[in-house]
């Protein structure tokens, strides 16, 4: 069995003074830094599945707005090629219609011309038979009837 002298009485005594100093000098501020750290990462935990929604909130919000910005680039896109399409149709009518007027012009210019013309080539044609006539009348006809003769050929060819 168990004795109980002297010498196992100071080794007990030893021991509980070892496991006193051991466990105020060591296993106290042993465990307040394992309380400490366990305390600093359950709170770093915390922090960043704070953080972790926060940034999720934040995603949503951020993906929410891209949708609008998308929504709103796509409307300015399509009222953009709307009036694109306006202008270039407004555009095309303009230049329909300056043609239009163009050839309206032209076609008043050569009639204009042709007029001229015509009236140009009667005006030769009464100065040719004129000088023919005259020609022909100075030897043949008096100076009366030359003056009837003249006035009326003058009157058909000016006339027409």
């Amino acid at each position: 069995m168990l004795e109980f002298n002297l010498t196992s009485v100071i080794q007990l005594l030893n021991f509980i003074i070892l496991l006193f100093f051991l466990n105020k000098f060591l296993f106290k501020p042993f465990l307040n830094t394992l309380d400490q750290r366990k305390a600093k990462i359950e709170g770093d935990i915390e922090r960043a599945e704070k953080i972790r929604k926060e940034a999720e909130k934040y995603k949503q919000e951020v993906e929410a707005e891209l949708k609008k910005a998308r929504k709103r680039a796509e409307e300015i896109v399509q009222s953009a090629e709307k009036r694109a399409e306006e202008i270039v149709s407004s555009e095309r009518e303009k230049a329909k219609q300056e043609a239009q007027r163009i050839i309206e012009n032209a076609k008043i210019e050569v009639e204009n011309i042709k007029k001229a013309a015509v009236d140009e080539l009667k005006n030769s044609v009464v100065r040719l038979a004129f000088l023919m006539a005259s020609k022909i009348l100075e030897k043949e006809i008096d100076e009366k009837k030359h003056r009837e003769y003249l006035t009326k050929m003058l009157s058909r060819f000016g006339g027409e």
